[in-house]
């Protein structure tokens, strides 16, 4: 027994000397390094390296949900009661952006988008009871390098665009932004945070009541520009746009066919003061601007008034008349003023009046109007937890025209309208 005990431990242990030898031959491999995830502090809270790589990305989005009550409004033959009242809104936001600094500065590539899917009076219609849609949305994408902007980005023009409300009244928008339009520009920074911008940017996203001028096709864009200042007690911005009105060759008002071309232009100035001496984050915008031949400059959305007033109001940058184009004149002037109760509760004031006039050329001869529009609203927002909002908003607006026209017979009038919004919104 001790005999066979012997020769087994013996062969075990040869047989691991064996073994250990052979090891001992073979190549040693070392295990490949893992490329962490970093922080990418230098452009920001958010940002991470890309991995096997020196650029920097930030990814983030929103998530909202919205409740609408909206007074429906007659158009002089009952279709009013077809109108839905209320509605709502799903909305999903995805934002991009990358960052890579070079010798020339940094580089970056930016993009947003959205898909929302909205039913009832979020589809504002007389023709009957409106179901759900679902649209997608390129609200941004563009590169900037070295002062310069390429891509679709919000207009150079804007300066409030709308930043602390939730609606504006039916064809206008409180600010100059109409959503974000194709543009090139070049910026360049004078340090003490003062800025300039030159820019060419789509006239056809611009364009109103194309139709009742025959516009024809884009020969230039328009020309925009806009003088800037940051600093610590707010920021102020001064711009201006040129954009040209071209006619084609069909007929107009009055059997007109004569092609022409004119110039419109837009100014505005705009300044945002940080106030908090009353407390941390109140801010009030107060801005005016000033159009001709460019009414979305103004933050009318057009073409037509139609749908939100019970007499028929075509609204366009110009109109034709005898083979003349005849522009559009108009002005405004809106402030908003935000202020926390509480780091966590807030409310928002904001008001907007707009003029539109035709000249008396277009209303002895056609059927447009001249009208003035106002606005009021105010906002309760509640985020029980960081990037969160609960906010409940009033908006009431006012149409009055000059005069309305239905049948053929001038009449005195105006239109009031109430609008109740809710919403739950998360950014992340």
């Amino acid at each position: 027994m001790k005999l066979i005990k012997s020769l087994l431990l013996g062969s075990a242990a040869g047989f691991a000397a064996v073994a250990g030898a052979q090891a001992a031959d073979l190549p040693m491999t070392k295990a490949a390094p893992v490329d962490y995830v970093r922080v990418c502090s230098v452009h920001g809270a958010g940002f991470f390296y890309i991995p096997g790589s020196d650029t920097c990305i930030k990814l983030a989005g929103r998530v909202r949900a919205e409740f609408m009550y909206q007074q429906p409004l007659n158009n002089g033959a009952g279709e009013g009661r077809y109108r839905d009242a209320t509605g709502f809104r799903g909305r999903g936001q995805l934002d991009v952006d990358a960052r890579t600094s070079s010798e020339w500065g940094v580089v970056r590539a930016y993009f947003r988008f959205q898909l929302t899917r909205d039913s009832g009076a979020f589809r504002a219609s007389y023709d009957g009871p409106q179901g759900s849609t679902t649209n997608s949305n390129l609200d941004k994408a563009f590169i900037q390098f070295a002062g310069i902007t390429a891509g679709v980005a919000q207009s150079f023009f804007d300066f409030y665009a709308s930043a602390a409300n939730f609606a504006s009244a039916p064809g206008t928008s409180m600010g100059s932004d109409n959503g974000n339009t194709q543009l090139l520009a070049y910026t360049a920074t004078f340090g003490q945070g003062f800025s300039a911008t030159i820019a060419i940017e789509d006239r056809n996203q611009r364009n109103v009541g194309g139709n009742y001028y025959d516009v024809a096709g884009e020969r230039m864009p328009d020309v925009v520009a806009a003088l800037r200042v940051d600093q610590g007690w707010g920021s102020a911005q001064l711009s201006g746009a040129l954009r040209q009105l071209n006619s084609g060759a069909l007929y107009g008002y009055n059997n007109s066919s004569r092609v022409d071309t004119e110039w419109g232009y837009a100014i505005q100035a705009g300044v945002k003061i940080n106030l908090p001496a009353l407390a941390a984050g109140d801010a009030l915008w107060l801005q005016a601007a000033y159009a001709d031949g460019g009414l979305n400059y103004l933050g009318i959305t057009g073409p037509t008034l139609g749908t939100y007033t019970s007499a028929y109001i075509p609204t366009a940058d110009a109109v034709l008349v005898n083979g003349q184009i005849e522009k559009t004149k108009g002005w405004n002037v809106l402030g908003n003023l935000i202020h926390y109760w509480t780091p966590s509760l807030r409310s928002t004031l904001f008001g907007s009046f707009w003029q539109i006039d035709y000249g008396s050329t277009v209303t002895n001869n056609t059927v447009f109007r001249d009208y003035k529009i106002y606005q009021a609203g105010s906002a309760l927002i509640w985020s029980p937890v960081k990037a969160m909002d609960i906010g409940v908003e009033v908006l009431y607006a006012k149409f009055d025209p000059s005069r309305r026209w239905n049948d053929e017979v001038y009449q005195k009038g105006s239109e009031d309208q109430w609008q109740g919004r809710v919403r739950f919104q998360r950014d992340f």
